[in-house]
């Protein structure tokens, strides 16, 4: 009973300190089931010639083109148990199922079973675990049989109990339960690989080629095969390790390195020309100690797992300590002591010896800093300031913690802590408070024996002067960096014997005779950037925003750290750098820090290998577009575009696009996981161009992807043609019309100018007959007047003569002479002139007189004529040959006659009706 317990006792005790040993590992990245949404078990998994990632997972296909996973399940529901990307189809085996997948023009991943391809032959309960290309055929492999696909025809090769298959020297070799290692032609003739009695009746759980050889993989040992010979591949190590883990699959990274994949502890890296064998499990970052599958990209391992798939950059130039117990939580400074290191934490100080994680004796808290002076280590920490003495803390100082500790002189060291500064004497132990500081400091830097430099906390950078014996203060003065007032997060260094200082994201230098900090020109690059380091040669800048560190020698050569490829885990404004040789560094992490081979890293961005981008598909709110050519996008369409772009995987860090278009001012920006999306895209001809990103330089060739954004409706090419149409029309039309105008204005002023032409004419034959009227007018006045006169004349006369006829002695000659007068006043000739003259002017003045009253006489109408002259009675009485009172009588009567009332002018009166 004591036996079993002392036994028990010492498995807990191994198991304690195997699970608690640690060693540096590469650079590990999980995706999990949560990551890729499928099931967690992946049994193959492939690349294609693109670094497009294919897994065969229990729910289905997965692909993974560098930014997103796609899962694509079998109608059945099936496990896919084995994948084979080759020329553009992907290959798949799943239970009484075989086939590809191919993408068609609009992205979309299409199953092809080639089962039918078959015709009546029956499959049994068979499961495809394995394919293979060889020549210009592909063949898939189940426990029970080999088939050959080729040429759109299925042939079983054979049936026969099948462990692997891999082709070796142009031939197919295939492990058999019975026959061994044999060749396997197409005909189904089988062929024993010679020599091959090393294997013994071991079952065969890999055939790789390794180099110029066929490597054999069994479950505790390997063997390799150069075409004739056969042996096994001797390292007792590697045996112990095969033996207790079991070997499940090989990968062959070079001619003299492999990788082992296990079934209970991950990977084993193994270099044949060195013994070197390095073991990377759970507790080095991987998901799953159980390895189904591998697939080497370049210097990458990819490992189909069965719980989730990870990927190894086994040739990274970082090597990395993770604490997966979580007891250790943020590095703060790390320091070697003699072989031993030691790591300053937020919950304490912990030595690291022989791969296992020891927190010191008394060092639990938050430890700021650890420094090594005269061979003694000092931590700062939340609770004083301690030596480590056989890792036990040894208290210096535990008033109030302390951030630095700074020799100054032999065996005197400046502290500086939450309240101001000490002077600590090794010798004495003593702990004196220098006077004058009241302030937390957290940075101290010695100018000279009479000058320190000191930043507080919080506020600012203080220049102080010692006394020469330095245990006493002469002045504290504050130092502004430029105009700034206070001065956040400020840090101190010493280069090239000036006193630089890091402030409000800014660089600044000391100058002596201002006494002020000035802007460091030179460094006006690094603004915004922490200086971690230098060691003469290279100066390491850390960018805390963008976790980017920068190692640059101020000349040619720069090289960047990307955040991905310090696994993300820097302690945000708090990273710090350790030097170890030349080549060594040591950079503090969350949960344990990160080693850098400097020389390695040089020689990686000479090797750095960048993918293209590709686009894999694009939709709207309508669907997908085909990308065989060159996309359409309506209008109404573009209120929301999205494009899938993939970065097949490589030493890529990222992707960058730039959109382009013919008349569109052009967008940049970065991809994040695969997706663009554009909104309200105006039309136009656009160029979308995908960069991928290193973490060096920028890929020199990108990929474009050129689509269309139609115009609307309204500003098609056929409604262009109809607008061109349509003007022309409205121009022919507006020609036409203004022909017709022009027309119609010409008439009108024809007609225009024939009526003003005849209005004119008119005008001058009216004014002409209106002369000629008036002419008339007074020649028939005129001639009246005369005879009027004449009449008068005569009448006067003949009244003289009737006056003295008594003294006339020849009464006949004057009854003769009187007679004469009065035919001479009552000429009718005379009549007719005027009547003739009379009608020329009113021509029609008898007529309608006539015609409305017939009744009246000449002498009625000669009244009338005279009146419508508008003649006195006293110039009628001589026309008629009567007199005046006559002419009133007969005036009189006329009334009568055409019924004029007597109220009326009637002379008035017959010049307004006729």
């Amino acid at each position: 009973m004591e036996i079993f317990r002392f036994n028990v006792l010492i498995t807990i005790l191994l198991f304690f300190s195997f699970t608690t040993a640690q060693q540096l590992s590469p650079p590990i990245h999980n995706y999990s089931s949560f990551n890729y949404k499928a099931a967690s078990q992946n049994w193959d998994i492939a690349l294609d010639e693109k670094g497009i990632i294919y897994a065969a997972n229990n729910q289905g296909l997965l692909c993974f083109d560098g930014q997103r996973w796609e899962l694509f399940p079998l109608a059945s529901g099936s496990v896919i148990r084995s994948v084979l990307p080759h020329e553009g189809k992907v290959f798949t085996g799943s239970y009484r199922e075989f086939g590809f997948w191919e993408r068609d023009s609009k992205g979309e991943m299409c199953y092809t079973s080639l089962i039918p391809l078959l015709g009546d032959y029956e499959l049994q309960s068979e499961e495809f675990w394995e394919i293979i290309a060889h020549k210009n055929a592909i063949y898939f492999r189940s426990f029970g049989a080999v088939y050959r696909y080729e040429n759109d025809k299925i042939v079983p090769v054979q049936r026969v109990n099948v462990n692997q298959m891999e082709v070796f020297n142009d031939r197919l070799v295939v492990a058999t339960g019975e026959s061994g290692l044999v060749y396997l032609n197409a005909s189904g003739e089988m062929e024993p690989l010679p020599n091959q009695e090393v294997i013994g009746n071991e079952v065969v759980r890999e055939l790789i080629v390794h180099g110029d050889e066929l490597l054999i993989g069994l479950s505790d040992g390997i063997c390799l095969f150069d075409g004739m010979n056969m042996r096994k591949l001797v390292n007792n190590k590697l045996q112990q390790e095969l033996q207790q883990y079991e070997l499940n699959h090989v990968l062959s990274l070079s001619p003299t390195e492999i990788v082992i994949g296990t079934l209970k502890n991950g990977i084993i890296q193994f270099d044949q020309a060195s013994g070197k064998i390095s073991s990377y499990n759970r507790w080095d970052g991987l998901q799953n100690n159980t390895v189904l599958a591998m697939a080497q990209n370049k210097a990458k391992v990819w490992l189909g797992l069965d719980n989730g798939i990870d990927v190894v950059d086994v040739y990274s130039p970082f090597r990395f300590f993770t604490d997966e117990s979580g007891e250790l939580g943020s590095v703060y400074d790390l320091n070697f002591n003699g072989k031993d290191l030691y790591l300053a934490s937020n919950t304490g100080v912990f030595r690291l010896f022989d791969d296992q994680m020891k927190l010191l004796e008394g060092a639990e808290g938050h430890s700021w800093n650890l420094e090594v002076e005269d061979g003694v280590m000092y931590s700062n920490h939340n609770n004083g300031t301690f030596k480590i003495v056989n890792d036990r803390f040894v208290p210096v100082d535990e008033r109030t913690g302390s951030f630095q500790i700074l020799k100054n002189g032999p065996g005197n060291f400046l502290i500086g802590n939450y309240t101001g500064i000490d002077l600590y004497n090794e010798a004495t132990g003593e702990v004196r408070r220098l006077k004058g500081i009241n302030f937390p400091v957290k940075q101290m830097l010695v100018e000279n024996p009479s000058t320190l430099w000191a930043t507080d906390a919080y506020e600012g950078i203080y220049r102080i002067g010692l006394a020469s014996e330095s245990d006493s203060i002469t002045s504290v003065k504050k130092v502004n960096a430029g105009s700034a007032g206070g001065s956040q997060e400020a840090e101190l260094y010493r280069v090239n014997n000036q006193i630089v200082a890091f402030t409000n994201g800014k660089w600044y230098h000391y100058n002596p005779f201002t006494q002020n900090l000035e802007v460091l020109k030179e460094w006006q690059e690094y603004e915004g950037k922490r200086l971690l380091g230098q060691d003469g040669e290279f100066f390491w800048f850390m960018d805390s925003d963008k976790n980017l560190l920068t190692i640059t020698d101020f000349k040619e050569d720069k090289i960047l750290v990307t955040a991905g490829m310090l696994n993300k885990r820097t302690v945000k404004k708090n990273e710090r750098l350790i030097k170890l040789n030349d080549s060594i560094y040591y950079i503090t992490l969350h949960d344990g820090f990160a080693r850098l081979n400097l020389k390695e890293l040089r020689q990686f961005r000479t090797r750095e290998y960048l993918s293209s981008p590709m686009v894999q598909k694009m939709y709207d709110g309508s669907g997908y577009y085909d990308l065989s050519e060159t996309p359409h996008i309506p209008s109404k369409n573009a209120r929301e575009i999205t494009i899938l772009a993939g970065l097949p995987v490589s030493d890529a860090v990222g992707m960058e696009y730039e959109l382009l278009g013919t008349n569109t001012p052009p967008v940049r920006g970065e991809v994040q996981e695969g997706k663009l999306q554009f909104q309200n895209l105006p039309y136009d001809e656009y160029e979308l161009r995908l960069t991928a990103v290193g973490s060096q330089q920028k890929a020199s060739v990108f990929s474009v992807f050129r689509f269309v954004v139609d115009p609307p409706w309204y500003l098609k090419d056929y409604m262009k043609f109809l607008y061109l149409l349509s003007l022309l029309m409205l121009v022919v039309l507006i020609y036409y019309v203004n022909k017709l105008k022009l027309q119609q204005h010409r008439r009108l002023l024809k007609i225009r100018y024939q009526k003003e032409h005849e209005e004119k004419m008119n005008k001058l034959e009216k004014e002409q007959l209106i002369n000629e009227i008036n002419m008339k007018r007074k020649e028939l006045a005129n001639t009246t007047m005369i005879a009027a006169k004449k009449n008068e004349v005569l009448m006067q006369i003949q009244g003289e003569l009737n006056k003295d006829k008594t003294k006339f002695s020849n009464q006949y000659r004057l009854k003769h002479i009187m007679n004469k007068i009065n035919n001479a006043v009552k000429n009718d000739d005379e009549w007719k002139v005027f009547e003739t003259n009379f009608n020329e002017l009113h021509e029609d003045f008898f007529r309608d007189l006539l015609s409305k009253y017939p009744k009246l006489s000449n002498r009625d109408l000669k009244l009338c004529a005279y009146l419508k002259m508008n003649l006195t009675s006293k110039e009628i009485a001589p026309l008629m040959g009567i007199s005046v009172r006559g002419v009133e009588v007969h005036r009189y009567r006329l009334r009568k006659k055409i019924n004029v009332d007597t109220s009326e002018n009637l002379t008035n009166w017959l010049i307004a009706n006729f």
